[in-house]
């Protein structure tokens, strides 16, 4: 992650995927929730996304590779995955910014 994003803190990962596995949510408009942002990392194969307004105007759309890959997903930020290989494998982390409470 850059240098902006040092202050965030994995606290969930899930289980590889692949284009038979993915979720039909994320295959929907969806966001992250306040506080919280996605990586998702491909390993091989590759995907299309699309990033959406609030109101659900197609802002980007855009193919990601295990060479091309996506970036860092902000909270509350729309998207959705529109497309895959069928040799795509990849694997989704939530981020938030790391707890100063000891």
């Amino acid at each position: 992650m850059s240098n902006k994003n040092e202050d965030l803190v994995c606290y969930k990962t899930l289980s590889v995927w692949t284009s038979q596995t993915i979720p039909e949510g994320f295959k929907s408009r969806h966001n992250t929730r306040s506080g919280t942002w996605a990586k998702l990392v491909i390993l091989s194969g590759s995907l299309i996304m699309e990033f959406m307004s609030d109101e659900g105007e197609v802002i980007d759309r855009l193919e990601y590779s295990k060479e091309n890959q996506p970036p860092l997903i902000q909270p509350k930020q729309y998207h959705r995955i529109v497309s895959c290989s069928e040799d795509v494998r990849c694997q989704l982390s939530f981020y938030a910014k790391e707890s100063v409470e000891n």
